[in-house]
């Protein structure tokens, strides 16, 4: 299948005015599409690593929509999952940091020991927009020695790109975007 057959849908001035918001729903609703898109977010990383150069690699993902490709991706790669969640819902050592991002602002947590546990990481999400989440993922993570050596998304905000591009937290950062 093509991958670039697959349309998703944008909903104008959702969630407030000015936003076009990238509705990820009719995707997962047809599995053999969202299989081929899974094949594909392993493809990109299996060509950016090859299959033995993961040791102390694992995939990291926001919430919440982040899960939904991560999850997949990490058990047919075979590397761990590390979730990045929402504040208050990680029970053990939080690590706390904080986001703005085009939406909102809100804190983000990361369980400290298994962040400990890994040299650098495979950030996977659905879009990207502003960058603002990545980069705050990013040098939060830097803050405690950690890398993210590559950045994969289902797709991106094309327009914003310039945006990305003079985002200084985000230079050196391999991006890529499957749709």
């Amino acid at each position: 299948m093509n991958t670039t057959a697959f349309k998703l849908n944008i909903v104008k001035d959702y969630p407030k005015p000015g936003i076009n918001f990238i509705d990820i729903n009719p995707l997962l609703a047809q599995p053999q599409h969202f299989g081929e898109i899974i094949r594909q977010f392993c493809h990109v990383i299996q060509n950016a690593f090859g299959h033995n150069a993961l040791a102390q690699t694992a995939i990291i993902a926001p919430e919440s929509r982040g899960f939904l490709f991560a999850a997949p991706v990490a058990n047919q790669l075979n590397l761990p999952l590390v979730l990045i969640r929402k504040e208050g819902k990680i029970p053990n050592k939080p690590y706390a940091f904080h986001i703005t991002n085009e939406y909102t602002s809100y804190n983000m947590e990361i369980d400290e020991d298994l962040l400990n546990n890994y040299r650098q990481f495979i950030y996977i999400d659905d879009i990207l927009a502003t960058g603002q989440t990545l980069a705050a993922v990013r040098q939060a993570l830097q803050r405690k020695g950690k890398e993210i050596a590559l950045s994969v998304h289902l797709t991106h905000v094309a327009d914003l790109k310039p945006m990305r591009d003079n985002n200084k937290d985000l230079q050196g950062l391999p991006i890529e975007i499957i749709l």
